[in-house]
């Protein structure tokens, strides 16, 4: 039965399907402002540039070729470079002393370069991998103060009892897997099952979740075909999806508070779940997606679960 299953899920999809076997640039925007007040996770905001199949130097295949891959055969190569920033408030952002129950005030401002690989599984399963090295600062120096203050028209009075300033270094992996398939035409269905850890003084976890997604001609990120699928104006792609999944939390600088200095910490949960949902659309180059996310409690006094929403903006080169 299992591997009927498994022989069914990995059959490759036919024709052009939105590849991003080619360079591509993500904009990413993530923001409170659904719960109509900043509270906890209050703002995100990345760029990120991933190189074409072919894009990474000869010095970066053969690092890579130091690198194991454990369970499928990689068969494309990618670089990534990321700029970020991730904003953390407690509720009450008219105290102008700390608020000793909530979580810190605290900034994440950083720099990261992604190594992603794709290939497929002894059974033909696609699978992708992500090596990846963020490298940043928390503290004043991670400008969140200032990045609040303007993009939502507050003036938060506890600024000064912020997260002191502490390099940060995370090594984080990241793998999943494509079941995919097609029916009437280009309608698809599609489970993605994962695992992401990370390892560094700014954050260690480990994570699994499993998304689902349905839709008409899907983006297939994982595929690795003999030449590039189209993204001309012709292809076009609409679809919905949910993810859910959960991490057990070892360390977070945003709730433990600083390393090596004494700073405002709260009590921090071990088990965090988390539920996003949204829909997508790609359009010739450039795909949509609009999601909304659930976060249950990340700290023992925290009183509500938290959420936020995100919109991401592909442009496929």
């Amino acid at each position: 039965m299992a591997g009927g299953f498994l022989a069914l899920a990995a059959v490759p999809p036919a024709g052009a399907d939105q590849g991003t076997e080619g360079p591509t640039l993500y904009l990413t925007w993530e923001n409170d402002a659904l719960r109509g007040a900043d509270r906890h996770f209050t703002q995100g905001g990345r760029i990120l540039y991933m190189s074409g199949d072919e894009g990474p130097a000869d010095w970066m295949r053969r690092l890579s070729g130091y690198v194991p891959t454990l369970g499928f055969d990689p068969e494309a190569l990618k670089y990534g470079v990321e700029v970020g920033q991730e904003i953390y408030t407690p509720e009450d952002l008219d105290a102008v002393n700390v608020v000793p129950d909530d979580r810190p005030y605290a900034g994440w401002l950083y720099v990261s370069m992604l190594l992603q690989r794709r290939g497929r599984t002894a059974t033909d399963i696609y699978a992708m991998e992500t090596l990846r090295i963020d490298a940043g600062t928390v503290g004043k120096q991670s400008l969140a103060e200032g990045a609040q203050k303007v993009w939502h028209s507050r003036d938060p009075q506890g600024w000064d009892n912020q997260i002191k300033t502490e390099p940060g270094l995370i090594l984080r992996y990241d793998r999943d897997y494509l079941f995919r398939w097609r029916n009437w035409g280009r309608c698809d269905f599609d489970i993605l099952p994962g695992v992401d850890a990370a390892l560094g003084n700014i954050d260690i976890h480990v994570g699994l979740r499993a998304t689902a997604r349905a839709g008409y001609n899907i983006p297939n990120r994982h595929e690795v075909p003999g030449r590039p699928t189209s993204t001309g104006w012709g292809a076009f792609g609409a679809y919905m999806f949910v993810t859910g999944g959960g991490k057990a939390v070892v360390h977070s600088i945003f709730l433990d508070g600083n390393t090596w200095q004494d700073s405002h910490s709260v009590e921090r949960d071990p088990w965090v779940a988390t539920l996003r949902s949204g829909v997508g659309l790609a359009l010739g180059p450039f795909e949509v997606l609009a999601s909304h996310h659930y976060v249950t409690r990340e700290f023992a006094t925290q009183k509500h679960s938290d959420s936020y929403g995100s919109v991401v903006l592909a442009i496929k080169f």
